[in-house]
């Protein structure tokens, strides 16, 4: 766990309605494949995941700690492939992994994350890293908030990895 890198992670997240991915296509969003495995742990959220782009497979290793709904403590590094299969050994049985396509697109002065489950056919979640609990952001105009679900742990990924 000491080779993973440090950051505090601030990030708004949102409850939408299932996005028109085509209307988004203006903003040239970056399409990822994940897959997210949770691991045994008692010191927060530790995770590892696949993410492929063209083809190309990415491994990396997360735990994060929360400090409240918000915010966390993150420490992440890349991680092998043999790392991954290795890790794969220590997935929490109570906790089914998570499999999602990830549209990361730039809107004004953000990066924007939007996620698509396959097991949700009408909603969706909308994230936004911020730098401060001041800062200002907007959401595209094309995207329907449902409501800020940044403090519920229900729409955890974590969460959902449960059911």
């Amino acid at each position: 766990m000491s080779d993973l890198k440090h950051a505090i992670e601030l990030e708004k997240k949102f409850l939408i309605e299932y996005p028109d991915l085509q209307s988004l296509a203006k903003y040239n969003p970056i399409k990822y494949e994940i897959e997210q495995i949770y691991l045994i742990s008692d010191v927060g959220s530790h995770r590892i995941r696949r993410r492929t782009h063209f083809g190309i497979d990415t491994y990396f290793e997360t735990l994060k700690v929360r400090i409240n709904g918000s915010k966390c403590h993150e420490y992440e590094d890349v991680i092998t492939l043999e790392e991954y299969e290795a890790r794969k050994l220590i997935a929490d049985p109570d906790k089914h992994p998570i499999f999602k396509d990830r549209y990361v697109f730039a809107y004004g002065d953000k990066v924007l994350e939007l996620d698509v489950f396959p097991f949700w056919d009408d909603k969706a979640f909308l994230e936004i890293e911020l730098e401060s609990e001041e800062d200002d952001y907007s959401i595209p105009p094309e995207i329907t908030v449902i409501e800020d679900v940044s403090d519920d742990p229900k729409y955890k990924n974590n969460y959902l990895a449960r059911n």
